[in-house]
């Protein structure tokens, strides 16, 4: 991540930690990142060099008035005063990753090849946070290729329990087997 997103972040948490707001900014980083990454005509304003920073400035007020907290729509005014905008994306997700640190949450992945239901759903999270001794965040996958059963990824810890890799591992040892008689 660059310096600059890190300490912007750094300096945005500490503000919302002050006023009490953390929570509600949480939020907000969490709707601007999704903005930035899904939708093509706020990156391409983030990123233009022709668009005029007042007539930015105006853009994300409207954009995000009365959508996101007094807080971060100053935040993103001073940002784009500070022609700094381009960066936005980067400082939610450094906020987002800043902000778990803090409140020791632990992101984990769970791919199936179906929704999990709530007991599922209930039951990995319980495991996980035993596992962790900490707070998880569940985001869920559907990949029908897998075709059953589960991969978790926490971090660089993989465990794949899907069918498909229990075939491909089936497979291998079979090749092994056919190849050493």
């Amino acid at each position: 991540m660059s310096e600059v997103a890190v300490r912007y972040a750094k300096s945005l948490i500490q503000i919302a930690n002050e006023k009490g707001q953390l929570e509600a900014v949480y939020t907000d980083m969490r709707m601007v990142l999704a903005g930035c990454k899904n939708l093509r005509d706020l990156h391409r304003l983030l990123v233009s060099p022709v668009i005029k920073t007042e007539k930015k400035v105006q853009i994300l007020k409207e954009i995000f008035s009365g959508q996101v907290n007094i807080i971060t729509e100053q935040f993103i005014v001073l940002l784009t005063k500070k022609r700094r905008e381009s960066y936005l994306e980067n400082i939610a997700e450094e906020f987002i990753s800043q902000y778990k640190d803090q409140k020791h949450i632990v992101s984990a992945t769970v791919t199936t090849a179906i929704p999990l239901d709530e007991t599922a759903r209930k039951n990995i999270t319980e495991v996980l946070k035993k596992w962790y001794k900490t707070e998880i965040e569940l985001i869920e996958k559907v990949d029908p290729k897998i075709i059953g059963g589960f991969i978790i990824t926490v971090g660089s810890k993989q465990l794949d329990m899907s069918v498909h890799h229990q075939l491909a591992e089936l497979r291998k040892d079979f090749n092994k087997s056919y190849i050493l008689n």
